[in-house]
């Protein structure tokens, strides 16, 4: 994000050109009731409109939850954004070119716009092939949508698309007026090393990557049939950065509001599965493993906990062995008003998502769910069953594999609870145990935002039994 300052007079003029009565009609039906608007709060479930929009002062309340203040505070609270951030989207959507003092060049609000519309025209180009075209390629395409439960509605539901390549996508932009260098930096097209122009991804199934407000800004392919990679992601752009970005928030975070949780999972198909199977509340990462601005974006929308749903198979258990070094200070008591309530629970019988909602329903994954353990017991526990606790060298080997869990919270009052736990269930002595812990090295991390750092950045949260379990 940028660096620099925004001035009074640029905030001035996207304040000026963002009229909030209509700002909030792009997201919910608002109805007039008198001068005032009235709509149902975007932020928490209700049947009946406890949101005020006052279109003279340019401020709205809800007497629902207490959320309220002006256009910038709704588009912070709506999108997940900084103040910054918040006034830059608001000027992209007003086509205003704000002028950064100091801090790093960033790309004008109408050149952003520029790059969504051949996003937008990109989803639309694939959707249409997907459902149209005549080939063997997009009919394998098909095919393996539907055995996965993913046809009837789902392609329309989720844009779902099909890129056949050969230049084909290229030719199309081009006749709508898109230049080279915007489906370059779009990362729609690419440059072969001869400098021509060609199609970025070929044969592939296509989930288009949406912002928090729906606007298309990336996608993932998924190969059809054999090919390496499998799936192939956007690279960066102006548009998108994958470790701020979540699969499905846009279609999920009503969900979360309402119930507090929030569900994160491995890949497009599991959330598109569990949405479909009346599991609402669920997002992916983009092939990068849970970032603090992750966490900050979803503790925005689930207020309660965040649970890491992982597969029962060999893949799913790396992926629980990764989450693990996620573990931080943020999780413990002392973390205060910036602790983080991170569970995990792993699927039964080596299911993914997809194969457990076939055959479970969504209340039964509600339950698991529900009882999903701290991410530190979780990985403890694992650590544990993964050796032979009725031999001395399996209890030896088990007690260090477990502790080194606790080594990132080492000096916690949390480390020493479970490190206490680890002794008896290794046999071994508590003062024995509670020493290796002290002399046991913290990881060392890069390029990642603090629990502090994120604290800082967020709003000031509501008071309120639902803010207590999960603060920003």
């Amino acid at each position: 994000m940028p660096g620099g300052r925004i001035t009074d007079e640029d905030i001035q003029k996207v304040r000026d050109a963002s009229d909030i009565v209509a700002v909030f009609s792009e997201r919910v039906p608002v109805k007039q009731r008198g001068r005032d608007f009235w709509c149902c709060c975007p932020f928490h479930n209700e049947k009946s409109p406890s949101c005020k929009i006052d279109p003279a002062l340019q401020l709205w309340h809800c007497f629902g939850c207490g959320e309220g203040g002006d256009v910038f505070a709704f588009i912070m609270k709506a999108e997940d954004l900084s103040f910054p951030e918040a006034v830059h989207r608001l000027a992209e959507r007003a086509h205003i070119d704000i002028v950064e003092v100091g801090g790093k060049p960033t790309a004008p609000a109408s050149k952003k716009a520029r790059l969504k519309d051949i996003c937008k025209a990109t989803a639309e180009f694939y959707h249409l092939q997907l459902m149209r075209l005549k080939s063997p390629e997009a009919s394998a395409a098909r095919e393996y949508l539907s055995g996965r439960d993913l046809g009837g509605k789902v392609p329309h539901d989720w844009n779902l698309g099909f890129a056949p390549g050969r230049g084909v996508l290229t030719r199309h932009l081009s006749s709508k007026g898109f230049k080279a260098d915007e489906m370059v930096e779009a990362n729609v097209c690419s440059r072969d090393s001869q400098g021509k122009l060609r199609d970025r991804f070929y044969n592939r199934i296509m989930f288009p990557i949406n912002d928090v407000a729906g606007d298309c800004i990336a996608f993932g392919g998924r190969v059809v049939g054999k090919g390496e990679p499998k799936y192939l992601n956007s690279q960066e752009t102006p548009l998108f950065h994958k470790s701020q970005v979540l699969y499905g928030l846009d279609k999920a975070k009503v969900a979360m509001a309402s119930s507090g949780v929030a569900i994160v999972c491995e890949g497009y198909t599991d959330v598109i599965a569990l949405h479909e199977g009346g599991v609402r509340n669920a997002v992916a990462t983009l092939g990068t493993a849970l970032t603090m601005r992750h966490i900050r974006i979803l503790g925005r929308h689930a207020q309660k906990k965040i649970v890491y749903l992982f597969d029962g198979d060999a893949a799913g258990q790396k992926a629980a062995d990764r989450a693990l070094e996620f573990i931080d200070s943020s999780m413990t008591p002392e973390a205060g008003k910036t602790r983080i309530e991170l569970c995990a629970v792993t699927l039964p019988d080596n299911l993914d998502p997809a194969e457990y909602m076939a055959s479970h329903s969504a209340a039964e994954l509600e339950e698991l769910i529900e009882h999903a353990q701290p991410l530190l017991k979780y990985g403890i526990d694992r650590r544990l069953a993964a050796h032979d606790l009725s031999s001395a060298e399996g209890r030896s080997a088990a007690l260090a594999s477990a502790l080194s869990v606790l080594a990132p919270i080492k000096d916690s009052l949390l480390a020493k609870d479970y490190a206490i736990q680890i002794a008896g269930r290794t046999r071994a002595r508590e003062e024995d145990v509670l020493e290796a812990l002290s002399k046991l090295a913290p990881p060392v991390r890069y390029g990642e935002a603090s629990a502090e750092e994120a604290a800082a950045q967020a709003p000031v949260p509501a008071q309120g039994p639902a803010r207590r379990a999960l603060s920003k």
